[in-house]
């Protein structure tokens, strides 16, 4: 019995020790332990930096398209092309529709 109870306590103390070492990792080794979760970091940062730059651009094409295929605008282009409208009542309806 003296047995069984010894090995667990070696058993908890192990498991202690190992919670213990993997616990302070980063803290043992100075700035090289620090060195992954850095790496980690500036990983993600970067991972977010493109994910907004290609959701901007993305977003300023739909934009352009949205202008491009606008009804108004295209009747509006329609008449300017059959000559119903001048070119400056083409210019300043063409601008307050793009308000």
């Amino acid at each position: 019995m003296m047995h069984g109870g010894g090995s667990m306590m070696y058993g908890s103390g192990h498991l202690m020790r190992g919670f213990g070492q993997g616990f302070r990792a980063y803290g043992n080794n100075g700035w090289m332990g620090w060195l992954p979760l850095a790496c980690h970091l500036i990983f993600m940062v970067v991972v977010i930096i493109i994910a907004l730059i290609v959701l901007r651009r993305h977003r300023s094409k739909v934009r352009i398209l949205r202008k491009q295929n606008d009804p108004a605008l295209k009747i509006l282009r329609e008449r300017y092309a059959l000559g119903e409208i001048g070119t400056e009542e083409f210019n300043l309806k063409k601008q307050d529709l793009s308000n």
